[in-house]
């Protein structure tokens, strides 16, 4: 998969050539890797799918049945041919509009660890390889979650229940109960290795901006 982070990395540095970090979304990052997966491999766009329902295996509904009626939630990006399978969720962890302000790490880090959970739910019970990709800038780069339970990011992690637990107890506890009712009971925990890790080079980069990616797995 090296020479296809290597195509979208490019894709991104051509994209940050003509626009600064601050001017595209998240959207952006997802539909450059899925012309990375097109270029790289000679997909036909039908043979990706953007937003698509998480297996039903991997949540337990809430109890609001009218709010939640027709709940489905979405997972960001989706292969699922004969040689090639993975699933993927994205992040985009940058400066806001006021270059001099604070933003909320934490709650970033919060919302890469329960991505993480989705995504290794995901990939276990459709047998996908799971994927949690990230442009970061040099806001959050080093940044180490205020209660400490993992180490600065960017790193590898390893998300227990344990450690799940911990950080429900903590003032920013923004998990996704839906998939922890999955998740906890199985006594597993959750592997992210971060397979990719490289600093972007653009002519709208100013500051230290990076392209990570994780590979997750439930162990």
């Amino acid at each position: 998969m090296q020479i296809l982070f290597q195509n979208y990395k490019k894709l991104l540095e051509e994209r940050l050539d003509r626009k600064p970090l601050l001017s595209i979304g998240e959207d952006s990052i997802r539909y450059d890797f899925f012309v990375s997966l097109m270029e790289t491999y000679k997909f036909r766009a039908s043979q990706i799918q953007i937003e698509v329902p998480i297996n039903h295996q991997c949540f337990i509904p809430a109890k609001e049945k009218i709010s939640y009626r027709n709940e489905k939630p979405l997972i960001d990006l989706v292969v699922d041919e004969e040689d090639f399978r993975i699933s993927v969720e994205f992040g985009l962890f940058r400066q806001n509009s006021n270059e001099k302000g604070s933003i909320d790490k934490t709650a970033r880090l919060v919302k890469l660890l329960n991505d993480m959970v989705r995504v290794a739910l995901e990939s276990y019970f459709t047998k996908t390889r799971g994927l949690f990709i990230c442009v970061a800038d040099s806001k959050m780069l080093g940044h180490q979650i205020r209660s400490k339970i993992v180490n600065k990011f960017p790193t590898d992690y390893i998300i227990t229940s344990n450690i799940i637990n911990y950080q429900l107890q903590q003032k920013t506890n923004k998990f996704d109960k839906r998939f922890l009712n999955v998740f906890q009971p199985l006594n597993r925990s959750i592997e992210s290795r971060l397979i990719y890790n490289e600093t972007l080079t653009a002519n709208y980069i100013e500051k230290e901006t990076k392209l990570l990616i994780w590979d997750i797995s439930l162990k």
